[in-house]
C-alpha cells in the first residue's frame, strides 16, 4: 500500500507544479512516463535479486529509493527534478510490488489466492487515500508541495525500521542463480497472450491518462478550481476498481475480462458525453464506472493469462506482459500530452477516448476469433494453483 500511495501523491499536485514553473501539459506526461519506464526495469530485476539475496535486503533498498525520491520532490527547483524524483520512486515501487508479493507467498503459500486479491485491493485503496489526502491538503494551500511527502516519508521510515528487525522470509537465500528472464511467449499460449495484453494494455492506457492529465481535464470540464476535484477523480477510479476486483474474484477470468473490455469500450465513449455536460457529479460517476471496468479488464486479463502459463516459462511470459503493459501505460499518455500541448483538452480527450474504446473492442474481437478456432487450452490443476502467484503483481 505504501508504494502505490507514494505513486499517487504527485498526481493531484501536477497542476500546481505546472502553474508554479509554467510548463506545458506534455511535460506532465513525461514526468509520469519516467515513473513507468523505470518501474518495469525494477519489476524485471528485483524478483531475481530477491531470489538470490533475500527479500529483506531488496525491500530495504526499495524503501531507501522511495525516501530518496520523496526528498527530491521536497527540494525540487524545476520540472527536471520531478522527473528524477519519479524515477527514484518508480524503482522503489516496482521492487516493492514484486518482492513484497513474493515475501507474502514465502510466509503463507497456502493463502496465495487470498493474498493476491487483498494485495490488489490494498493497492487501489492506497492510491485513493493518498490522492484524496494530498488533494485535500493542497486545496487548503497549507504547504501542499511539502507536507504530503513528509507524511509519506514518516510512514516509509517506520516501514524501514520494521524491515530491519524482520526475519528473512525467503527460505532459499543464495540457492537461486542470478539472472533476468528473457521476455518470450510460447507458441501454445500466444493467442491467449494477445487477448490478455490488448485488454490489459487498454486498461493501463486509461489509467495512465487518469493519473497524469485527466484530473486537470476533469476540473476544467466541470469548471472547478483547485486540486481537490482531481484527487476525487483518481479516488473514484481506484476505489471502484477495487470493488470490481472483489466482486469479480469468484467468476471465471475469461468472462470477467470480456465483460471488462466490453464495458470499458462503451464507457470510454460515454465518458466523452459525460465530460461534455460540465456537471461535476456526472463526471465523477463516469470515471467511477470507467474505473470499475478497468478493474475487470485488467484483473480478468491477467488471471486469464497466468492460469495457462507453463511453470517453466512464467518469468519469461510475465516479463513480456509487463514490458508491453507499461508500454501501453506510457505511450498513449505521452501522445495525449503532446496533443494537449498543440490542441485543447476538449479536442484531444475525445480522440483518446475513442482510440481506447477501439483497443478494448479489439481485445473482445481477438478472444471471439480464438474461441471459434478452438484456441482455448484446457486449464491444468497445476497451472490453476499457481495463477494467484503472478496476479499479485497487479
Amino acid at each position: 500500500m505504501l508504494g502505490q500511495a507514494t505513486s499517487a501523491i504527485p498526481s493531484p499536485l501536477y497542476s500546481l507544479y505546472a502553474e508554479k514553473w509554467d510548463y506545458p501539459p506534455f511535460l506532465t506526461t513525461v514526468i509520469f512516463a519516467a515513473y513507468g519506464a523505470v518501474a518495469v526495469v525494477a519489476i524485471l530485476v528485483s524478483g531475481p535479486l530477491s531470489d538470490r539475496y533475500g527479500r529483506r535486503p531488496v525491500l530495504l533498498g526499495a524503501v531507501l529509493l522511495l525516501l530518496a525520491g520523496l526528498a527530491v520532490f521536497v527540494f525540487a527547483a524545476g520540472p527536471g527534478h520531478l522527473v528524477v524524483a519519479r524515477m527514484l520512486n518508480g524503482l522503489g515501487i516496482g521492487a516493492i510490488v514484486v518482492v513484497g508479493g513474493a515475501a507474502l507467498l514465502d510466509v503463507s503459500p497456502e493463502r496465495a489466492a487470498r493474498s493476491g486479491t487483498l494485495t490488489a485491493i490494498a493497492f487501489n485503496v492506497g492510491i485513493a487515500a493518498a490522492a484524496l489526502g494530498t488533494a485535500g491538503l493542497a486545496q487548503t494551500g497549507f504547504h501542499p508541495l511539502f507536507l504530503p511527502y513528509l507524511a509519506d516519508a514518516f510512514i516509509a521510515l517506520v516501514l524501514f525500521v520494521l524491515l530491519l528487525v524482520m526475519r528473512e522470509p525467503h527460505p532459499s537465500v543464495g540457492a537461486a542463480p542470478l539472472g533476468i528472464p528473457r521476455p518470450h511467449v510460447p507458441k501454445e499460449i500466444r493467442g491467449r497472450f494477445v487477448f490478455a495484453v490488448i485488454g490489459a494494455g487498454a486498461a493501463w492506457a486509461v489509467l495512465g491518462v487518469c493519473f497524469s492529465l485527466e484530473p486537470s481535464i476533469a476540473a476544467h470540464a466541470a469548471h472547478v478550481g483547485g486540486p481537490f476535484f482531481g484527487g476525487v477523480v483518481i479516488a473514484a477510479v481506484t476505489l471502484s476498481a477495487a470493488c470490481a476486483q472483489v466482486v469479480s474474484a469468484r467468476y471465471p477470468a475469461r468472462t470477467v475480462a470480456l465483460v471488462g473490455d466490453s464495458a470499458l469500450a462503451v464507457l470510454m465513449l460515454a465518458g466523452v458525453a459525460g465530460f461534455a455536460t460540465g456537471n461535476a457529479a456526472v463526471i465523477i460517476v463516469t470515471v467511477a464506472l470507467q474505473g470499475g471496468a478497468y478493474g475487470l479488464a485488467f484483473g480478468g486479463s491477467l488471471r486469464h493469462l497466468t492460469a495457462h502459463i507453463p511453470a517453466e516459462r512464467r518469468g519469461a511470459v510475465m516479463s513480456m506482459f509487463y514490458l508491453l503493459a507499461y508500454g501501453a501505460l506510457i505511450t498513449p499518455t505521452l501522445l495525449v500530452g503532446i496533443g494537449a500541448t498543440v490542441w485543447s483538452d476538449t479536442v484531444i480527450f475525445p480522440v483518446f477516448s475513442v482510440l481506447a474504446a477501439l483497443l478494448c473492442a479489439s481485445a473482445v474481437v481477438v478472444e471471439r476469433v480464438l474461441g471459434r478456432r478452438g484456441g482455448q487450452p484446457a486449464v491444468t490443476p497445476a497451472s490453476t494453483a499457481e495463477a494467484p502467484r503472478m496476479s499479485e503483481v497487479d
